[in-house]
């Protein structure tokens, strides 16, 4: 089934025409800062734009930041563009393109691209792990994401680990994120260092074997190693997708999270651990996926 996926994110809106997987065309605009009616008109423009090129689909799936009511298929709130609380996306979607649009999670969508055509195609479960300036992730067994109850399934970054801990971008203390998204990680190296760091300058200088670089680096690695195990005693996947900014560091970060996971998982099943494949283009494909699922079952 030929479906339209937009990926809609903090600075760009990524649209594209998806068959099975397979990118056939693409538009890319930037995403506007300037409120809910523009980000529409945005990302109605975009779709416009692919569907003048003669281009037949079967409809319109898109990935958004959350949190999301997908019951009453809204943005409740996305942080980091204009203009989007309790945004009543899908219906304006649909008011301008007279076509069904399906919403889903941006990370739900990515991983759900990873899962189906991507590092996890052969697996019949997996947990997809995105690392970046936050941590998230969803959940996956066949064709279908795991939602949860409220849509919260996946939400990896808001684990509490650590009673006490720095304060997390949920007003909760020591998340996951907090303790090991890219932020954190350039926050501890700025203090450590007495001037500011980012992740990249922080890895060149673990790399060169700077201890308290080292240090920092480990910190995190172990506490999402740990994470992730317990989701192996929770969800029990067959493996993990590794995908976002962090992993692009390759071997010399995702092995620390794998060697941290594999020493809290002794005795129980080893997942795979495999880094996502699909790049930037993982968030517009599953929409689309995640489109063509949900209306090919209408």
């Amino acid at each position: 089934m030929v479906t339209l996926g937009l990926d809609l994110g903090g600075t760009k809106i990524l649209a594209a025409i998806v068959d099975e997987g397979r990118v056939i065309d693409h538009v890319r605009v930037d995403t506007p800062q300037t409120g809910f009616v523009d980000v529409v008109a945005a990302l109605a423009g975009s779709a416009r734009e692919l569907l003048g090129r003669g281009h037949a689909v079967a409809g319109v799936g898109i990935g958004s930041p959350g949190p999301l009511d997908r019951a009453r298929r809204k943005v409740l709130f996305a942080p980091n563009i204009a203009g989007m609380q309790d945004a009543p996306l899908v219906a304006e979607l649909e008011r301008s393109l007279a076509m069904r649009v399906v919403l889903e999670n941006d990370a739900n969508a990515a991983g759900y691209a990873e899962h189906r055509y991507g590092a996890a195609k052969d697996l019949e479960s997996s947990v997809y792990v995105t690392v970046s300036t936050g941590i998230g992730g969803g959940l996956f067994i066949g064709d279908r994401v795991i939602r949860g109850a409220n849509g919260l399934a996946g939400e990896i970054g808001h684990m509490t680990m650590m009673v006490g801990g720095p304060m997390g971008g949920d007003g909760h203390a020591g998340s996951l994120e907090a303790l090991a998204a890219g932020r954190s990680m350039a926050r501890d190296a700025s203090y450590a260092y007495g001037a500011e760091m980012g992740t990249r300058e922080l890895f060149d200088r673990a790399r060169a074997g700077e201890q308290k670089a080292l240090g920092i680096v480990d910190n995190a690695a172990l506490f999402t190693g740990i994470g992730l195990a317990n989701l192996v005693k929770v969800f029990d996947p067959e493996g993990f997708v590794i995908g976002g900014g962090l992993a692009e560091v390759g071997e010399f970060y995702l092995s620390r999270i794998e060697a941290a996971a594999a020493r809290y998982l002794e005795g129980y099943p080893s997942p795979v651990f495999r880094t996502a494949l699909l790049g930037g283009e993982a968030g517009v494909i599953g929409a689309a996926a995640v489109a063509a699922a949900e209306l090919g079952g209408a």
